[in-house]
């Protein structure tokens, strides 16, 4: 299949790759920039992106202290629109147009995204990212990526996870005798109440043409086509039955 337009779901907590740097690790976010480039330019897609709070901030952590729930979901909101601000600054000084829609209006650093707004933006060449989540606590950036794919017309999510290269039956870095999921459907992964992947998300697709490609971190800083990566990770589709 050909895809035309597609959203990118990034890992927070991949951000800081080994840590050395913080919060953000140059060799990750040069990785991330040569993946979109080649999407981008040379496979002409329309691409945006959404990424995750987790090399800032992580609900298991508001639990630890002791946060309000929503509370908490807040922050790890605001923590992807820093994050989203981060990526569009390095792709902008790398040559690559970019801007930032958020859930909620920044005054001077990004507006509040809209479908509208958003394919506009792409249909004028630049990289969309998506800060801010949903808007709404008590959903994960899985889901967000999920509603902005459908509000920009994406044929495609490419969702990158961090310390696995694909969907397992079980968690791979605890049972020996977990099978990698090769395809699928989203409601194949529902019916097996997947743990890698939100089930809101997949509930929200489920009943989209959109396909979703997941692949590892690892995959993404040791960059082949995307064929290539097709070869590794898993595909989900409307109607694939699990494999």
């Amino acid at each position: 299949m050909v895809y035309k337009r597609v959203l990118l779901k990034l890992s927070g907590e991949a951000l800081a790759g080994n840590k050395e740097f913080g919060i953000y690790d140059p060799k990750v976010l040069a990785a991330i920039l040569n993946f979109v480039k080649s999407f981008h330019f040379h496979k002409q897609m329309d691409l945006a992106l959404v990424v995750g709070a987790g090399n800032i901030w992580r609900g298991k952590n508001a639990k630890l202290i002791g946060f309000d729930p929503a509370a908490a979901d807040y922050m790890g909101m605001t923590a992807t629109f820093l994050n989203a601000l981060a990526i569009r600054d390095y792709f902008v000084q790398n040559g690559v147009p970019s801007i930032v829609l958020n859930s909620f209006e920044v005054e001077g650093l990004a507006p509040k995204t809209s479908p509208e707004l958003a394919k506009a933006h792409l249909d004028k060449g630049e990289i969309v990212i998506f800060g801010g989540g949903t808007g709404k606590p008590f959903f994960t950036t899985d889901t967000g990526a999920a509603l902005r794919a459908i509000d920009i017309g994406a044929d495609l999510i490419i969702m990158v996870k961090d310390g696995v290269d694909a969907l397992y039956t079980k968690n791979p870095l605890v049972y020996k005798d977990a099978q990698r999921i090769v395809s699928a459907s989203y409601q194949d992964l529902i019916d097996i109440n997947i743990e890698a992947m939100d089930i809101s998300a997949l509930e929200v697709l489920k009943n989209t043409n959109i396909d979703t490609f997941v692949i590892g971190m690892d995959e993404v800083l040791d960059f082949e086509p995307l064929e290539e990566h097709m070869k590794i990770g898993t595909i989900i589709t409307r109607g694939t039955k699990h494999e």
